[in-house]
């Protein structure tokens, strides 16, 4: 069942990061040659290139460094001359990365789609065992503010750890949708005397392998996104979306 998008727009998101991704496990390693294939049809991406262990985490936004070791199978991270889009690729997985300013998801799938149709010309699965979309939303506070200000908790925390901000993270089953699901976290990422910054993780998975056709991996991710709106909209409160200015 296909969701009907939840079309709210916002002059201001917070969206720190968002990640688009689909891959499979145990693929073989690449010779040195498709990197260089991959490199030479994306030389928008080159302004600075990154080796990550295979297993580094998809989202590099704060992320530390994840070099793999001596000899290891690994996958790049090639960023834009812009320094707000970037590409990765290895053995088994395909990502692309969009940084601030965000914009709309509309405008990310021609990219998305060339970057992923150059992968499966070269890794030629013959099925894809996971895929993942996912949102970095970052939001700070004031210490005199209290997280339901802007979260929908349930059940809401106590309010003397609302006061402290005592939460460090929080995991939601959020929504269902068909051939995935997505999972919110909230988590506190960070607190001083004056201010507190949390980031609002929203995440759809896969539940199922998906064949090697990009109309097929296109069309989960776009099922995906519309779940990724409900789920989020429901976590939010009217406030967030003054602050984001709903437009």
């Amino acid at each position: 069942m296909i969701r009907r998008p939840v079309r709210r727009w916002y002059a201001e998101p917070r969206i720190a990061e968002a990640v688009f991704a689909v891959g499979t496990r145990n693929a073989p390693a690449w010779p040195d040659e498709v990197y260089g294939r991959l490199a030479s049809r994306f030389k928008g991406f080159s302004a600075r290139e990154d080796r990550l262990a295979l297993d580094a985490p998809l989202g590099r936004h704060g992320a530390v460094p994840c070099p793999p070791a001596d000899g290891a199978p690994h996958r790049v991270w090639r960023l834009n001359h812009e320094g707000h889009r970037a590409v990765q690729w290895g053995p088994g997985v395909v990502a692309f990365n969009v940084l601030p300013p965000y914009g709309h998801f509309e405008d990310h799938l021609p990219t998305w789609t060339n970057l992923l149709e150059a992968y499966l010309a070269e890794e030629r699965p013959g099925s894809l065992t996971w895929a993942e979309q996912r949102y970095v939303n970052e939001f700070t506070l004031a210490r005199v503010e209290r997280p339901a200000e802007l979260f929908v908790f349930y059940p809401p925390l106590p309010d003397d750890r609302e006061r402290r901000h005592a939460l460090t993270r929080l995991d939601l089953d959020a929504v269902e949708f068909d051939g995935g699901a997505v999972m919110i976290s909230l988590v506190r990422a960070a607190i001083d005397t004056e201010a507190v910054r949390y980031q609002l993780v929203v995440v759809a998975s896969s539940r199922r392998t998906l064949t090697g056709d990009p109309d097929v991996v296109l069309g989960w991710h776009n099922v995906a996104h519309n779940a990724i709106n409900e789920a989020f909209e429901r976590v939010i409160t009217d406030e967030t979306r003054r602050r984001m200015r709903q437009v």
